[in-house]
């Protein structure tokens, strides 16, 4: 589910982009808590927890195409109820053993639901008809502007003052989208236009969702926060998803198929739960953060593998335009300008 990094005053959260694809992992803000190890931030040796990192990006640059090529025998949403339904009693299972409760405060409750409707619910409805409507490249390189929601949505809920970096930077990730819109092969009102609107909505909803639960990480483990955003959320999708639930779609399947619906579901949705966070516990959150910026291209590259599509390089620029505005977000002016001796002197 492709991580960001997001400045707040005294935090520094990690906004899943892959989690807008459906991998819990990343779909939580991963936050760097006060009483975690001090990290050496200098140490630029690479090591097995940068190996297990770049394994998560790799797996869930996979995810995409795989969930679209089930979609040839599965519904759209029949994927998704069954990946996040299962997905839900691991983690509720998971909590139980390892925390013996299940319990948060009733004050939290409304949150907790919000959170599970826009970040799982609305976001699979639009990520999965954005796979159907456009190609799983499009829809990997487009979850590049998660970063760029959420920091907007942030300022808005008046959770973190915005940069002027930002405004100046939103004109590069506008054409950036731009780029990957219009270089589509036969684009059209029908199609892809609306399966990339679709992925734009998938980024805003994922966006939105991580702003929406920060108040809640001072008070719950990032696993019970999963279990209970999975439970509502798989909940509140079976209403949309009846109608394309059926056991003989299962029983249809071949080996191939119930192994990546395995994959879809055991190796990109809990296992990198594990990974990533492993990461950002060992490696801290800006360098693991480093690496979500692979993702995109990751899955353009499992895209080409997996269903054939075609990498088209003024595709990829916008890709590149996208992650370099959020890159442009974050710079500090002020202190590099500082750094490079050019520091005024009063």
């Amino acid at each position: 589910m492709f991580q960001r990094e997001v400045s707040a005053s005294s935090k520094t959260e990690l906004v899943s982009i892959e989690g807008a694809t459906g991998e819990i992992g990343s779909e939580l803000i991963g936050e760097a808590r006060p009483e975690a190890k001090k990290l050496d931030t200098n140490n630029l040796r690479f090591s097995w927890a940068d190996l297990l990192v770049l394994l998560c990006i790799t797996i869930w640059g996979f995810n995409i195409p795989f969930v679209k090529a089930l979609m040839v025998s599965l519904g759209p949403l029949e994927i998704s109820v069954t990946r996040y339904g299962i997905g839900s009693i691991f983690f509720l299972a998971f909590v139980l053993i390892r925390e013996k409760s299940l319990r948060v405060q009733w004050r939290h409750v409304p949150l907790l639901v919000a959170g599970g409707i826009i970040g799982i619910t609305l976001n699979q409805v639009f990520f999965v008809y954005s796979l159907q409507n456009t190609t799983s490249s499009e829809v990997s390189l487009l979850m590049a502007s998660t970063p760029s929601f959420a920091a907007l949505f942030a300022w808005l809920m008046g959770q973190e003052k915005i940069k002027l970096n930002y405004w100046i930077s939103l004109p590069l990730a506008a054409l950036g989208v731009f780029f990957i819109v219009l270089f589509t092969p036969g684009a059209n009102l029908k199609g892809n236009l609306l399966g990339d609107g679709l992925a734009l909505a998938t980024s805003a909803s994922w966006a939105a969702y991580t702003v929406l639960i920060r108040p809640l990480l001072g008070h719950y483990s990032i696993a019970k926060l999963s279990a209970y955003m999975l439970a509502i959320g798989t909940l509140a999708m079976l209403p949309f998803s009846w109608s394309q639930l059926n056991f003989d779609h299962f029983a249809s399947l071949n080996s191939q198929q119930w192994l990546t619906l395995v994959y879809c579901i055991v190796v990109a949705l809990i296992v990198t739960n594990f990974l990533w966070y492993g990461g950002v516990k060992n490696l801290g959150a800006p360098r693991t953060a480093f690496y979500a910026y692979l993702q995109p291209f990751a899955g353009v590259i499992a895209a080409s593998l997996v269903l054939g599509e075609v990498i088209i390089f003024w595709q990829i620029v916008g890709g590149i335009l996208v992650i370099l505005s959020m890159a442009f977000y974050r710079v500090n002016f002020p202190k590099l300008i500082a750094k490079l001796g050019f520091k005024s002197k009063v």
